[in-house]
Order: C-alpha cells, then structure tokens, then sequence
C-alpha cells in the first residue's frame, strides 16, 4: 500500500508536474504494458525484498487503468496478468526467474487526492466545525475520506432531509480546493461521508480503531 509520504509516490509526482521522467530503463516495459492492455503506465519503481524477490510496482496515473488489473472483487489482483507482465520483465532484462518477481499494481489519482485532503491546516478544519458548533461534533480524516459527525442520529437524519449535508460538502470542498496542486478534486469525487457521535459511541464503543478497520 503507498501513501503520498512514500518516496515512489513523491518521484511519481514529480513526473507528472513534469520535473522528472520515468526511468529510461523501464520505458520499454511501460510501453509495451500501455500497447498490451490499453493502459498509460505513470511510473516504474523496482527493489528487492526478502532475500531477493524483485518487487516491480507499476504505477497508473488513474484508477481505471490500475482497475483492469484486479478480479471483479477490486481488492484482488489478476495473479494471469501479473505473471504476464513478470514474464515480459524476465524478457526484457534477463536478470530474474519470473517465479522471483512480485507485481503490485498501483493508482497515483487517489492518492494526490488524499494528499489533497490531508494538506488542508488543521486550524482550517477546526474553524469549520466552529461555524456548525451546534450540530457538529467532529470532522474526522482518514486517507482521501472526509467524515461529518453529527451528535445525534436525529440531527443527521434532519440535516440529510433539509440538504444541510450537501451545503456542508459544497463549503467544505471550497476551502479544500487550493489545497489540490495536481487538480484531482472535484466535488463529485470529493467522498464526504456523514455520520453521528451517537452512532459512533454506540456501536464502535467510541473506538477510532474500531471505527476504521
């Protein structure tokens, strides 16, 4: 799993704002994985691990592409393709058995979305609840989700019928906005989830762990 504090997602970054390229070494792969599946490789990154298992992550600009990798679950990946692009790996750079090489399939979009989301000053966040002090108890962030507690169930539920939800995401994903250098973010893909203290201390026993495992 990489996280935008990950080095191979800053250096992927970088290729997108055009400050650097993808490794010379890995362009014939690229390409021939982007002519094989219909696909735009973003980045190539390589090392190896326990004990000497080539780990080949390839990095996708968007997750439609990084989709055509994973079974119709979208948790597990296609282990036919992946032993495809191992093969062509062993191929290119005769340098591994492809019994040696761990693909991970990777989508860059959603994580500058969290990085985004997770950008925005605390303080920003915090007088945001201010201005919703009677109805909001807390603006919980997890990755790229933005989650709206409301103390009451009943709270929540009169919100939801009034479209104070939706005015809530609109204003809230205007002060997010300047905070999306790589302009990922749009409202429709801005995932707000609303949720009740209520809720939380009821059936997660006010557990933050619990709450997001």
């Amino acid at each position: 799993m990489l996280r935008p504090s990950d080095q191979e997602y800053k250096i992927s970054k970088k290729i997108k704002l055009a400050e650097a390229c993808i490794d010379d070494t890995f362009k014939p792969l690229a390409n021939w994985i982007d002519a094989k599946f219909h696909v735009k490789v973003l980045n190539i990154v390589t090392d190896t691990i326990n004990g000497g298992t080539l780990r080949l992550q390839l990095i996708f600009e968007h997750q439609k592409d990084a989709d055509k990798f994973l079974l119709k679950d979208k948790f597990s990946q296609s282990s036919r393709k992946g032993k495809t692009i191992a093969k062509k790996y062993h191929e290119l750079f005769k340098n591994a058995s492809v019994d040696s090489i761990l693909v991970l399939i990777y989508a860059f979009e959603p994580l500058a979305r969290e990085e985004a989301v997770t950008s925005m000053p605390a303080k920003i966040r915090d007088s945001f609840k201010d201005r919703y002090k009677d109805m909001l108890w807390e603006i919980a962030v997890f990755g790229e989700y933005v989650t709206f507690f409301f103390f009451s169930n009943e709270q929540l539920k009169n919100a939801q019928q009034h479209g104070t939800t939706s005015s809530i995401k609109e204003e809230f994903y205007a002060l997010l906005k300047p905070y999306d250098r790589l302009n990922y973010l749009r409202l429709e893909n801005f995932t707000a989830i609303f949720d009740s203290k209520e809720n939380f201390d009821q059936n997660y026993d006010s557990n933050w762990r619990w709450y997001y495992s």
